[in-house]
């Protein structure tokens, strides 16, 4: 148990550490962009609380070659300013935290490791179930009323359909990811 915490210390240390690097920061930049650009147009809407989306693939790149906090970091102003440049409804700060935890999920599991595929189904089914289901259903529900626990099953099952799509496509991203050279990370 002991070892967890210091892997996790030093994962979160070494991606603290990490964000004072220039091509850190412009890499980030560069890769929230793409985000912006996926979550903007790469949207299917079911109905208006229910989207599917690939934005999230966008962050894998910086969660696996920077780690938890600057994925985190990523996944937090890509909600900001989504909402920002197009808002859908009211700011709700619950949805930041969503996309931060995203990318910390990511980070604890893919940033420095191997990216097996048991961490790659790991993580999109700790997003599907704490985030997706869990904290956003929440969050929608404390928005709009308790009506909204009505769209659990279609929230459920849109994430079951989803889920072997997602991780057949995170995996993709893991695998391009690694070829990038060490020196020009």
């Amino acid at each position: 148990m002991r070892s967890v915490f210091s892997l996790m210390h030093s994962q979160f240390s070494d991606s603290l550490r990490s964000l004072s690097r220039t091509r850190t920061i412009t890499t980030v930049g560069l890769l929230l962009a793409i985000q912006m650009v996926l979550s903007s147009y790469g949207v299917i809407e079911v109905n208006d609380s229910l989207k599917i989306s690939l934005a999230h693939l966008a962050v894998a790149p910086t969660a696996i070659l920077f780690g938890p906090v600057a994925a985190g970091l990523q996944g937090a102003l890509s909600d900001i300013l989504g909402f920002l440049l197009k808002p859908t409804g009211p700011y709700f700060p619950g949805f930041t935290l969503s996309a931060a935890l995203l990318g910390v999920i990511y980070g604890m599991l893919l940033y420095k490791t191997r990216q097996t595929t048991w961490q790659i189904i790991a993580a999109r089914v700790l997003v599907c179930v704490v985030i997706n289901i869990g904290l956003n259903t929440l969050f929608l529900t404390m928005l709009y009323g308790p009506s909204r626990l009505a769209t659990l099953p279609l929230r459920v099952m849109k994430n079951l359909i989803q889920l072997p799509i997602d991780c057949v496509l995170l995996g993709t991203m893991c695998r391009l990811v690694k070829r990038i050279p060490a020196q020009s990370r």
